[in-house]
């Protein structure tokens, strides 16, 4: 499913969704909602690396609806 690889200094990992299985979803739609999977996957991956380094948890709000606009 997940392959590594070395381009020059950069990690990669590949992502095959072909050898991934989505029960009850036709081909011809998984082309269309594989990425809104990868892009859900990768973000939410991002946003907890963002909380470990900034130390700030991102359930929490700092400013959202704390001021009337």
């Amino acid at each position: 499913f997940l392959n590594r690889g070395v381009t020059g200094d950069t990690d990669i990992n590949i992502i095959d969704t072909a050898e991934f299985a989505i029960p009850g979803l036709d081909d011809e739609f998984r082309v269309i909602v594989s990425p809104w999977i990868l892009t859900v996957l990768v973000t939410d991956r991002l946003a907890r690396y963002y909380e470990t380094v900034t130390k700030h948890n991102l359930k929490y709000r700092r400013y959202y609806h704390q001021f009337d606009y």
